[in-house]
């Protein structure tokens, strides 16, 4: 009798769903208890596999911390430069990023309430978040960009960044009493009354340069 060809597919099958198993329980544990307190020990047990088996699979914890984000994530409403696609306007750009961004949190509170302090605890996961605050950033620098391509200014981006952050979400949420729609409508009533007066003051100062430098030439 000749031997049995050998089912690869079968066996890719059980790898992938015992890896998802340890993703599963890695994020589950993430969420209860956070990543600082989470051992491969705990991963092992929720998984029902063995110490070695979450290691074979996840030799580091980048390994590990990226199959989690990446599962947890895919999961959470979107936010991106489609966000953004809609209006070449910057107001309107920010009026649809701030809550798209609140509504990501709220997915993503379970695990951001213990990753935005561990961070600092553990590298691997630091090395995540400054990549997300850089994307952050990005969006910022993209949505309240002027026209003409010129660059968001400085100190703008930086009290965009500062409102809408995890914690500034949180704290309008969990500590207000705000809902999501009336935390970003709080936002954006911030943002309007201090970044749109500072853009027409630099029109005005830029045009009485210009008119200024007009008068010198003809005088």
């Amino acid at each position: 009798m000749a031997p049995r060809a050998y089912d690869r597919s079968r066996r890719d099958e059980a790898m992938a769903e015992t890896r998802q198993r340890i993703v599963d329980a890695t994020v589950a544990l993430h969420a209860e208890q956070g990543p600082s307190r989470t051992t491969y020990a705990m991963i092992a047990e929720r998984a029902d596999v063995a110490i070695p088996t979450v290691y074979n699979y996840f030799p580091t914890l980048t390994d590990l911390f990226g199959a989690c984000i990446a599962d947890t994530t895919s999961r959470a409403p979107m936010v991106g430069p489609k966000t953004l696609a809609a209006t070449s306007d910057a107001g309107h750009r920010l009026t649809a990023l701030v809550p798209a961004l609140f509504a990501r949190y709220r997915f993503l509170s379970p695990w951001l309430r213990w990753s935005q302090h561990e961070a600092h605890l553990i590298p691997e996961l630091g090395a995540f978040h400054a990549r997300f605050r850089e994307q952050h950033l990005q969006l910022i620098r993209d949505a309240i960009a002027p026209r003409g391509g010129r660059r968001a200014a400085a100190a703008a981006v930086g009290l965009v960044e500062v409102l809408t952050r995890y914690s500034s979400w949180e704290t309008l949420t969990k500590d207000h009493g705000f809902s999501d729609d009336q935390a970003a409508a709080a936002v954006l009533g911030v943002l309007r009354s201090t970044i749109n007066p500072r853009r027409k003051a630099a029109r005005n100062a830029r045009k009485h340069r210009a008119t200024a430098t007009q008068r010198g030439r003809e005088s």
